[in-house]
């Protein structure tokens, strides 16, 4: 058993459940949409990776992509509280150094991205691990409320394949994925009850492709899955009429510059939705 299959096959039930409980205002419409009974979602052992398979209506992913998405989860969580912190002491900046208190949010990266390139990746020397069983309310619950939010957007991604009824083989492979894209980040979001949910739901989505950017990292743009910017340029783009001060947003820029872009200076920006067109 490897590393990433024991410490997220605890969570596999709740992710059967998660694509219902992103957007349980569209829970019935979503079932109806799969006929009535949910579509099969099998957790295997394999690269990071998720598939859909049109034709037998089933979901297929990894340990590996369950644990590498855990990570960047909980990297984003550490670096929101350092972000919060930081705002409370009058801060502008946050320096994540070897050592430091933002040392883990780069060594969970490193070792989502380890994960990425290699399933068998043993989990030990990473600073933090899931606790399936956590109380909701506690630390260790939240992060995986939200890693459960960010696993239904790359779900209801392969959803949307099913949906939309594409295929397997076909010459507009990038063209399918970003239409699959655009389906589920309409989904979670079109009928959001209010901002609390929106933004929840906002972060997740972030998460995700954030993840998503890493699998790119290691992987490179293929035949099948355009670059993963563009990926998150057209999910901005859907994001619609997001609130200019979204926390959601502030944390993920902060999260994308950590990940991708960290020794670039940005310019401060008046806003977290500026943040991300000017970035």
């Amino acid at each position: 058993m490897t590393d990433a299959e024991r410490l997220t096959s605890g969570f596999v039930q709740a992710l059967r459940e998660s694509p219902f409980r992103i957007a349980p205002e569209r829970s019935h419409e979503l079932l109806a949409t799969m006929g009535g009974e949910p579509w099969i979602l099998e957790i295997i052992n394999g690269p990071a990776n998720f598939e859909a398979f049109p034709k037998r209506k089933e979901i297929e992913g990894t340990h590996a992509a369950l644990l590498s998405l855990w990570a960047v989860t909980a990297s984003v969580n550490i670096l929101w509280r350092l972000a919060r912190t930081a705002i409370a002491s009058g801060q502008s900046q946050i320096a994540i150094e070897p050592g430091g208190p933002g040392s883990e949010i780069i060594e969970l990266k490193n070792a989502a991205l380890a994960l990425i390139r290699s399933e068998a990746f043993s989990w030990s020397g990473a600073p933090a691990e899931p606790n399936t069983l956590a109380e909701p309310s506690s630390p260790d619950g939240l992060i995986n409320n939200i890693f459960l939010a960010a696993a239904s957007v790359v779900i209801l991604h392969e959803c949307g394949h099913i949906a939309l009824g594409h295929q397997v083989h076909t010459t507009l492979m990038h063209q399918q994925e970003r239409e699959a894209d655009a389906w589920a980040v309409k989904w979670i979001l079109e009928q959001a009850p209010g901002e609390p949910q929106r933004e929840f739901r906002t972060l997740a989505i972030c998460i995700a492709f954030i993840w998503i950017g890493l699998i790119d990292e290691v992987r490179q743009t293929t035949a099948t899955h355009p670059p993963a910017s563009q990926r998150f340029a057209d999910a901005f783009d859907a994001f619609g009429d997001i609130a200019n001060e979204s926390t959601a947003l502030e944390i993920s820029h902060y999260a994308l510059k950590a990940f991708f872009d960290p020794t670039t200076d940005l310019p401060q920006a008046n806003s977290a939705k500026d943040g991300f067109i000017d970035g």
